[in-house]
């Protein structure tokens, strides 16, 4: 049962038609995590402005982005956001099941490449607490991305961190098709419902 009860679809505010049609454009839906944060229109407003300005700019491939906010909600404990970046990766021709299987062994699965190695931990350690991100983790970046990239990396983490956040602390109820998603690909590894209900 969420916190805080979000907004039906017709009862968003005008000012945050595009963000509903980017959604819907983007994901089919409007998520529950953002009709709930349609209640104050402004803080809305200015996340969908941000998630905005940062995909209009984006070069790091979708599914190591989608990869790097798995990690991180995982890490975090988020299953909303887990549940909603497993959907985003089974839509992914370059993502096998066993590919998302494997997540957790990234270091030692000949799935992965160099470039996602060093995406993934640098997702790992921006979503450790404390803050767990060293020179080591961005000269490995480097070694793969542009500084402009490395830019855009930590800009989608600071999202996902903002997104664990908000919907772990509303315990935003997920919607029927992610959670299926979720229980048919994460679930032996421990994905539970739970709160999100």
């Amino acid at each position: 049962m969420p916190h805080v009860t979000p907004l039906e679809i017709d009862e968003l505010p005008d000012e945050l038609n595009t963000a509903k049609e980017n959604y819907i454009k983007t994901m089919g839906k409007v998520p529950n995590s953002f009709r709930t944060m349609a209640r104050k229109p402004q803080i809305a407003a200015a996340f969908g402005n941000l998630q905005k300005s940062i995909a209009a700019s984006l070069t790091i491939p979708t599914e190591l982005r989608a990869m790097m906010f798995l990690i991180q909600s995982e890490n975090n404990g988020c299953m909303y956001c887990q549940a909603h970046s497993a959907s985003s990766l089974v839509k992914h021709p370059e993502i096998s099941p066993a590919k998302l299987d494997a997540l957790w062994d990234f270091e030692t699965s000949n799935l992965f490449n160099d470039a996602e190695r060093a995406g993934l931990r640098l997702a790992l350690a921006a979503s450790s607490h404390p803050n767990a991100v060293t020179e080591a983790e961005i000269n490995d970046m480097k070694q793969h991305f542009t500084d402009d990239q490395i830019v855009e990396a930590i800009a989608c983490l600071s999202v996902g961190s903002f997104l664990n956040t908000w919907n772990d602390s509303m315990a935003t109820q997920l919607e029927d098709a992610s959670a299926k998603t979720a229980d048919e690909t994460l679930g032996a590894k421990g994905w539970k419902l739970g709160k999100h209900g």
